[in-house]
């Protein structure tokens, strides 16, 4: 791949060796966080845009948005449509930033959405008509549905003085931070996870990578699919940086308390986690005469099918629809639990996980995890190391490995303690956002017609506190 010069670097981050305590990482995180504080509250004001907030499935976006508050950043924080789950996490609590809900076209806000494109009309008339005519000439469905809520976004940032856009997802955020930079210049960044990634079309999918300042993805595995969507196109800059979770919140400690036995699963209730797999062999275990209870916390549209399911093994029972839990719930059945079943897999529309949160939140916790080496997963779970891997959709090895972690001790204490270990090493929230916060206030910076402005330095190496985390490595060593 040809990269240009004036162009973004292609770069990824990998794991460097070594590891460090829970402890030390805390003190270097904040050290790192004070001196990151003043550069962030002076880079200009960050709008992070999402699709729906809160969002109980979404615990990552929340964590990412309170370190970013930590280190200082001034955040306005926009959301495509109102937050519709029934709970609500105790940690969104501790963000501080406005919320601002777009108007959408097709509700009461309709006077509102025209009100906003007139507004745009008359200002910036040939913006809005050039941007108008190439979103309805590309024949990209995407961009074409996102439209009506650009003006009302344009509008809300100016009045905010945001100075760059923070898109959490590449698809419907993506798409809608795109448009406004047509519209109005505005720099804008992405963020890249599972569905949104794969489920975009590839030449949409380009253009939007290629115009952001910097793409962050939250796994290596998808490293190697925006290398091939990089291919013939202008280069663009991904950095590799892990959710992570909040160590001293999901603390390592006992698990297993129930009797009998919890085998635990925490999902959303759509195919990709592979819960009909779970239930079947559920129903292998009940017929080999193995003690157990089986949870399921999550909510989602096959609800109804997966108790048609639970039904026809007549296994009501052993397995039960626990419905959707807020965060110190998960916690607690957490404690309760032996052991974590994910059997995820590749959906038929594509659809994939990532890495799931759960499955770091368990690591941390130190319940011992089951899952498939589908996606990032392995990069957490290491097959009898930091857990069990089994091939996707198949309930029968998916049984057999439920089972021999129900019958060793000596396995699930030592896969428990790996795996936060690795959690510690990789996955610390606090330190990762460390990262996203560097990267952000190098993009946020002034434009480069300064007299005497050079590339800054982290587009080249990661920031020194981050070194258990990430050597960066680049396709070219030229600058941005």
């Amino acid at each position: 791949m040809k990269i240009a010069p004036t162009r973004s670097v292609f770069e990824k981050q990998e794991h460097a060796p070594g590891a460090i305590g829970v402890g030390d990482a805390a003190h270097a995180a904040s050290a790192a966080s004070r001196r990151q504080h003043a550069g962030a509250a002076s880079a200009g004001r960050l709008g992070y845009l999402v699709t729906s907030f809160p969002r109980v499935s979404e615990t990552f976006i929340i964590n990412e948005i309170i370190e970013l508050e930590r280190q200082g950043f001034d955040l306005r924080i926009y959301s495509m449509v109102a937050a519709t789950d029934r709970i609500r996490h105790r940690l969104v609590d501790e963000i501080h930033s406005p919320i601002r809900y777009l108007p959408r076209p097709l509700s009461r806000s309709i006077g509102t959405v025209l009100g906003d494109h007139v507004w745009l009309l008359v200002r910036s008339p040939r913006a809005y008509l050039s941007t108008l005519f190439r979103v309805l000439t590309s024949g990209e469905l995407d961009l074409i549905a996102r439209f009506p809520q650009a003006p009302g976004l344009v509008r809300r940032i100016e009045r905010d003085g945001v100075t760059h856009l923070h898109a959490g997802f590449v698809h419907m955020p993506g798409s809608l931070a795109y448009i406004v930079s047509l519209l109005t210049g505005c720099r804008y960044s992405l963020g890249t996870h599972a569905r949104d990634l794969y489920h975009s079309p590839p030449a949409l999918l380009r253009k939007k990578l290629a115009a952001a300042r910097v793409v962050f993805t939250c796994t290596r595995y998808n490293i190697s699919h925006l290398q091939r969507l990089s291919e013939g196109v202008s280069a663009f800059r991904v950095r590799h940086v892990y959710h992570g979770t909040t160590l001293e919140r999901f603390s390592f400690g006992p698990c297993g308390r129930s009797e009998p036995p919890v085998v635990l699963a925490v999902a959303r209730l759509v195919e990709k986690k592979g819960l009909e797999d779970l239930i079947e062999a559920s129903a292998l275990l009940r017929d080999r005469g193995v003690r157990f209870r089986c949870h399921i916390v999550g909510q989602g549209e096959l609800g109804k099918s997966l108790a048609q399911l639970i039904r026809r093994f007549d296994l009501q029972r052993l397995v039960t629809l626990e419905g959707a839990a807020d965060q110190d719930q998960v916690i607690a059945w957490y404690r309760r639990a032996i052991v974590l079943a994910l059997p995820s897999r590749v959906a038929r529309d594509g659809d994939r996980d990532g890495i799931p949160n759960v499955l770091i939140e368990a690591a941390a916790c130190g319940l011992p995890i089951i899952s498939t080496p589908v996606s990032g997963i392995p990069e957490l779970v290491e097959d009898g190391r930091t857990g069990l891997l089994v091939p996707p959709r198949q309930p029968v090895a998916l049984a057999d490995a439920i089972d021999v972690m129900l019958r060793s001790t000596d396995l699930r204490e030592r896969v428990r303690a790996n795996a936060r270990a690795r959690v510690e090493t990789a996955f610390d929230v606090r330190r990762n956002a460390l990262v996203i916060g560097e990267e952000l206030r190098a993009v946020m910076d002034p434009p480069a017609e300064r007299r005497g402005w050079e590339p800054p330095r982290d587009t080249r190496v990661a920031p020194p506190v981050a070194a258990p985390l990430t050597s960066a490595s680049h396709i070219s060593t030229e600058p941005r």
